[in-house]
C-alpha cells in the first residue's frame, strides 16, 4: 500500500471513529443488523462448501479434476481442469467462495498469477439463496423476478470468463501425454499430489482454515454495515444520488432508485432493498437497477475478494473492470429477458420484508442442495470430458 493510500485509509477510519463515537446507537443498530445476517445465512450458506472445498483440495481431488476436466475447461475459458472446482462452487454458493478457492489452488501452485486473477474475476456470485429466496420472494413478492435476475447474473459472469479467455494461453498443460487412458493418468496425478496426513489432521485443518475465512467475513460484513449507515446519517448518499441522477438524467433514472444504486455501491442487500421500496418507479427500472447492483456486488463483497487475494497477481483495475464488462452484459440481459417474460411477471404490492424472507428458508439444507447439484455438475462435466477423449 501506497503512502497516500494509508493516508486516504487513515481518514476513512478516523470519520468512521467519529461517527460511531457521536452515534453509539446508530453503531450498535447497524452492527447488530449485519452480525445477524451473518449468523443466519452466511454463517449456514458458506461454512459446508468451505470445509468441503479445502478438503478436496487436500485430499487432491483437485488433481484428478486437473487432468480429467483439461479437455472441458480449456476450450471454453483457457483454465485448467482443476478451475472447474472453483467454477462450480463459484456459481452454487455465493460470495466469496470462488476467491477462496482461487487463492488456495494458486498457493498449491495449480494456476498461475494470470489464471487465478482471470478465475477469481468471474466465479464469485450472488448466492441463489440471496436471488431467488431474498430479491425474488422476498423483496419483489414474485419468483419469477427472481429467475430473471438470477439468469442475467449467472450468464453474464460466464461470458466474462468467456471473454477474458482469449488473454490466456492456448496451449494445454498436462502432467501425462496421451501414453495411457484420461482416468489412469488422473489417477496417477490424485497418487502423486495426494496429501499424506492423517484424516483427523486433515478435518482439523479444513475446519480451522473455514472458520478463519467465515470470521473474516463476518468482520467485514458488520463493518461495511456501519459505513454505510454512516454514509445515510450523514447525508452522503443523498450527494451520490443526486449525482447519479444527474449521469442518467436521459434515462429518467428516478431519484429513488438513484438512491438505492449508491447505496448498493457499498452493500449490496441493502441497494437491492432500497430500489425495489421505490413506489415510483417502473418496474423495469427496478429490475435493472438491482441487476446493476448483483453484477458489481458492492465494495463490501469486493473488498472480501481483495483480501483474499491479497499477496497475488490479481488487480484491484482488473477485477473491477471484470464487474464493469459484467454489469453491461447483466443489463442487456435483464433487458431482454423483461421483454419477453413481462406478460407473464405480476409483482404484488405487498412484500416480504427481506429478512423474513432470508429467515424463512432453512439455510444449512439450502446450501447443501447447492453442495449437491455443484457434484452433480462436475460428474457431469467429467462425463463429458471422457467422451470427448474418445
Amino acid at each position: 500500500m501506497g503512502n497516500y493510500s494509508r493516508i486516504f485509509f487513515l481518514i476513512i477510519i478516523l470519520i468512521l471513529t467519529t461517527f460511531m463515537i457521536i452515534n453509539p446507537q446508530e453503531t450498535v443498530t447497524a452492527a447488530g443488523m449485519g452480525c445477524k445476517l451473518w449468523f443466519t445465512i452466511l454463517l449456514p450458506a458458506l461454512l459446508p462448501f468451505f470445509i468441503v472445498a479445502e478438503l478436496m483440495v487436500s485430499l487432491g481431488f483437485v488433481n484428478f479434476l486437473g487432468v480429467i476436466l483439461e479437455p472441458v475447461m480449456r476450450p471454453i475459458f483457457r483454465l485448467p481442469g482443476c478451475s472447474s472446482l472453483v467454477v462450480v462452487m463459484g456459481f452454487t454458493s455465493g460470495f466469496p467462495i470462488g476467491a477462496v478457492l482461487s487463492r488456495r489452488l494458486y498457493d498449491e501452485k495449480l494456476l498461475t498469477a494470470d489464471e487465478a486473477e482471470r478465475l477469481v474475476s468471474f466465479t464469485n456470485n450472488s448466492s441463489p439463496l440471496f436471488i431467488l429466496g431474498a430479491v425474488g420472494v422476498g423483496m419483489f413478492a414474485s419468483p419469477l423476478a427472481g429467475y430473471v435476475l438470477a439468469f442475467s447474473h449467472y450468464l453474464s459472469n460466464i461470458l466474462v470468463g468467456i471473454i477474458w479467455r482469449f488473454r490466456g494461453s492456448p496451449q494445454t498443460i498436462s502432467i501425462f501425454r496421451r501414453e495411457q487412458s484420461l482416468l489412469q493418468e488422473a489417477y496417477q496425478a490424485f497418487l502423486i499430489n495426494r496429501n499424506t496426513q492423517g484424516i483427523g489432521a486433515l478435518l482439523g485443518d479444513a475446519i480451522k482454515n473455514s472458520l478463519n475465512n467465515i470470521l473474516a467475513i463476518a468482520g467485514f460484513v458488520i463493518i461495511f454495515s456501519v459505513l454505510t449507515r454512516m454514509l445515510s446519517v450523514w447525508g452522503v448518499m443523498d450527494g451520490l444520488a443526486m449525482m447519479l441522477s444527474c449521469m442518467f438524467k436521459a434515462f429518467c433514472l428516478p431519484y429513488p432508485v438513484a438512491y438505492g444504486l449508491g447505496m448498493g455501491m457499498f452493500e449490496i442487500t441493502l441497494g437491492t432493498r432500497t430500489v425495489v421500496l421505490a413506489s415510483q418507479a417502473d418496474l423495469l427500472y427496478k429490475l435493472l437497477a438491482v441487476s446493476a447492483i448483483l453484477a458489481f456486488s458492492g465494495f463490501s463483497i469486493i473488498a472480501q475478494v481483495m483480501s483474499i487475494m491479497a499477496g497475488t497477481a490479481v488487480r484491484l483495475s482488473f477485477y473491477l473492470l471484470s464487474r464493469l464488462i459484467q454489469i453491461i452484459l447483466s443489463l442487456t440481459i435483464t433487458l431482454f429477458a423483461y421483454k419477453i417474460i413481462v406478460p407473464r411477471l405480476v409483482v404484488s404490492s405487498f412484500t416480504i420484508p427481506y429478512y423474513k424472507a432470508l429467515y424463512s428458508f432453512d439455510a444449512w439444507n439450502v446450501s447443501l442442495s447447492c453442495l449437491a447439484i455443484g457434484l452433480v455438475l462436475i460428474t457431469l462435466m467429467m462425463v463429458i470430458s471422457l467422451f470427448l477423449q474418445d
